[in-house]
């Protein structure tokens, strides 16, 4: 299952533009050290697994704790982290019709290194990175540069970054045999044959983004990313159950075009409320079309406590090649019976409590945080996702 949300790209970008802002900020500090522990809880359940042709069990359990570090001298700094997602799921199990827990259970190792040069006089910035992850049925690295421009009022902030993901999907890599990819892995009864002359995926990504300070309350900024894929890009392991009750694996074109686009609106009243309000749009050269709406309130209870709540409302338009189980004809070129492919709503509500210390020791748990979201997608499938952050800093003049 792949937790898809089709704009988070953009919505990522959008942090990372104001993150830029407040870096600014923080440039006269000379030394900074800080760093992140985050533990996320995803829990799943549906019926439209796309391993077993668009019907039977999406259950699925993610254990996802990751720790970042970040450290700001002077105009440099670098950021790393390292994380894992330990993967129990209903649905990989099936991948071979005997029911067994051999593929029930995998893991995902991520990484990232990220340098940020900051130019104060041009008010400008510019980040270099490298990013990494590796699965049972898949190896990625990720090239990423990007640069940041502030006004000299600083009431504006240009940003551009380019992204490059090179993809593997050979399976085999954990199975310890020294990270060697071994084969795509296709379903049980499938594998009489290779499906694909196709091992891997490259991904494009161009992000542009454009901030405006409104006012001393308002913020607006608008984002846009632009991607292309090349290769493989259907699931090896996906299985269509056609109309004559034959049997193939998902069978998508090697080329995609993406493009999406969202604007938000920042507002902070009283001193006390933070309203962020965020409309967004996605198309993509598969026929998928989507909208989405998200408002997160915040309210500062004293200047420590913050409570926070966030509704979000996505729609989307099925693509041309996705129909559900037993529906695909046998001669279409192309087929799909994955759910994400599929027409659908989806609502996600979320809490979160916020604590910030205002000791000044040498350590200090700068920051806590924890969330509960409730998602829901109209195709009966429902997940509940608990977070929790800790941030630990330490500075020195």
């Amino acid at each position: 299952m792949k937790k898809n949300y089709l704009l988070a790209g953009s919505l990522a970008f959008s942090l990372l533009v104001a993150k830029a802002q407040r870096a600014e900020k923080k440039r006269s500090l000379v030394n900074e050290f800080e760093v992140t522990a985050v533990y996320n809880h995803y829990l799943q359940d549906g019926n439209n697994s796309a391993v077993t042709g668009g019907k039977g069990t999406e259950r699925l359990t993610i254990y996802g704790p990751s720790v970042s570090t970040k450290r700001t001298i002077g105009k440099h700094q670098v950021e790393f982290t390292l994380g894992s997602d330990i993967i129990s799921s209903a649905s990989t199990d099936r991948i071979d019709d005997t029911y067994s827990s051999a593929s029930r259970l995998d893991a995902r190792t991520f990484s990232n290194l990220f340098y940020t040069r900051n130019f104060e006089k041009s008010k400008i910035s510019v980040t270099a990175g490298l990013s990494g992850s590796i699965e049972s049925d898949y190896f990625s690295i990720g090239k990423h540069l990007g640069l940041s421009k502030t006004s000299k009022d600083e009431m504006q902030t240009f940003q551009i970054q380019a992204q490059l993901f090179n993809d593997d999907l050979r399976w085999g890599r954990l199975d310890g045999n020294g990270f060697q990819p071994e084969m795509l892995i296709y379903p049980e009864e499938l594998r009489y044959k290779e499906w694909y002359d196709e091992y891997k995926r490259d991904s494009y990504n161009l992000n542009l983004g454009f901030t405006q300070v409104v006012n001393s309350k308002n913020t607006f900024g608008a984002f846009v990313q632009l991607g292309y894929q090349h290769g493989l890009l259907a699931t090896p392991f996906h299985r269509i159950i056609f109309n004559d009750n034959s049997r193939g694996v998902e069978q998508l074109p090697t080329d995609r075009y993406k493009t999406s686009l969202a604007a938000r609106w920042n507002s902070f009243i009283k001193g006390r409320y933070i309203l962020k309000n965020t409309l967004g749009g996605y198309w993509d050269s598969f026929g998928v079309l989507s909208i989405f709406m998200e408002n997160e309130t915040a309210v500062k209870i004293n200047s420590q406590w913050t409570l926070a709540a966030n509704l979000r409302w996505y729609q989307q338009r099925a693509s041309r090649y996705f129909k559900g189980y037993k529906e695909h004809d046998p001669t279409d070129r192309f087929y799909t019976s994955d759910y994400d492919y599929s027409q659908f709503a989806t609502y996600d509500l979320g809490l979160a409590v916020k604590h910030r210390s205002l000791r000044n020791n040498k350590w200090d748990l700068g920051e806590f945080a924890f969330r509960y979201t409730y998602y829901h997608r109209t195709t009966d499938l429902d997940a509940h996702i608990i977070s929790t952050t800790f941030t630990f800093k330490t500075k020195k003049k």
